[in-house]
């Protein structure tokens, strides 16, 4: 457990100062040099996933008042992996890791060898795996900001799951609940190869070497160096969302709205003119003592559909989309008492499975169906919802495919 904290010490050190040096890099800040963390888009269940493979060595620890040469407690290792990254600082895993562990003791024991050696203590060699499951926490993104390309990545880690010590020939095993504490170091190679050097502390029950508890704690411990390469799989990288687009594209559609809302204010005031009209014209019949019957039609525009976009994987409108919806009902809907609209909602393909991008208009478009019924009490038989997913590219960008269109 010294060696491990030894080790990761040192690593920290370095690790501030690599993660210092990757910070200073353009493509992971913005204009006014601050570090751009996000958002991102959600990856796909394949995406970013890892496989790696590791060689090197145990170091098994539980009553160093035994007497014995340091040397006679190594024994070869061996990591592999598979693994995830959910986001660009936060990832999971599982893995095996063991092969042999090695230790001393000064009685005879299950996987100790049949004669003392010359210090008058036992070599106990034994067999050694754990099956574990990880957290990982990509340091140097969360501090410096994410960036692909970067050389060196600094990543601490929990584990928990179950370990085993066995011999050949001995019937006697111990299986135990362990958990540890574990630093991970990718080295890029490229955008696919990645070396690693990990150290792992692994806690788990005093006797796992085959000796019994001792009494002077009940706890022992395995530290673990390894070596490797590991292998992405899927696609690799995360794409930060483009909110900067998104915004322009609304300011856009903020201005079509602007314009409607000139065009239909310009309708009104041609239908000022058109009363004035006909009230003369009434006057004037009256006055030729003729009473026909004034037949008043409707005027009602042939406006474009409304629109209100959401942020990605978003079932519910930001104030600035609900402002647009108040103006789209007050000034289209509410006027014409006798249309009946479509609400339909949709999903960009981009991101995210098929299944979840229908759900995710459905959620949209009720959303939106349910405010024109609890707050602007618009009647439901002049509303007809539908849910397309992501099977219609509506506007040809998937950044606005991410909406409910009113029509």
């Amino acid at each position: 457990m010294r060696v491990f904290c030894a080790c990761v010490l040192a690593l920290l050190v370095s690790g501030f100062a690599a993660t210092g040096v990757c910070a200073q890099e353009d493509n992971n800040r913005d204009e006014n040099g601050k570090i751009v963390r996000g958002p991102y888009e959600t990856n796909r269940l394949f995406d970013n996933v890892w496989v790696g493979v590791g060689g090197g060595v145990n170091i098994y620890e539980h009553d160093f008042k035994v007497p014995g040469s340091f040397g006679g407690r190594l024994a070869p290792s061996l990591d592999i992996n598979i693994g995830k990254w959910l986001t660009p600082s936060v990832g999971v895993r599982i893995g095996y890791k063991g092969l042999m562990g090695a230790s001393w003791s000064e009685n005879q024991y299950n996987f100790s060898s049949d004669e003392p050696y010359d210090n008058g203590l036992y070599k106990n060699s034994f067999g050694t795996m754990y099956i574990h499951g990880d957290v990982m926490w990509n340091l140097s993104n969360a501090i410096s900001g994410y960036k692909e390309t970067r050389l060196w990545n600094f990543v601490p880690f929990l584990s928990a799951g179950y370990a085993r010590s066995y011999k050949s020939g001995v019937d006697w095993k111990n299986n135990e609940l362990a958990v540890g504490v574990g630093l991970l170091n990718n080295i890029r190679l490229s955008n696919r190869v990645n070396l690693t050097l990990e150290f792992h502390q692994m806690i788990v029950k005093e006797g796992f070497d085959s000796q019994p508890a001792s009494s002077h704690g009940g706890v022992a411990g395995m530290t673990s160096a390894t070596f490797g390469v590991a292998i992405n799989l899927g696609r690799t990288g995360f794409r930060r969302s483009n909110r900067e687009a998104l915004e322009n594209q609304v300011g856009t559609l903020q201005t079509n709205n602007e314009v409607l809302v000139a065009d239909n204010q310009e309708a009104k005031n041609n239908n000022d003119e058109l009363q004035k009209e006909n009230d003369a014209l009434k006057a004037r019949l009256k006055e030729m003592e003729e009473q026909p019957k004034v037949v008043e039609k409707k005027i009602m525009l042939d406006v474009t559909p409304g629109a209100v976009f959401f942020q990605i994987g978003q079932t519910t409108l930001s104030k600035q989309e609900l402002f647009h919806l108040d103006f789209y009902i007050k000034n289209v809907i509410e006027q014409d008492k006798d249309k009946v609209f479509t609400l339909t909602g949709y999903a960009d393909k981009q991101t995210g499975s098929k299944k979840r991008n229908q759900q995710l208009s459905q959620m949209r478009v009720e959303y939106v169906y349910n405010l024109l019924q609890t707050k602007y009490n618009i009647p439901a038989e002049r509303l007809v919802i539908k849910a397309a997913g992501s099977d219609v590219d509506r506007w040809g960008d998937p950044l606005l495919n991410r909406c409910v269109v009113l029509e």
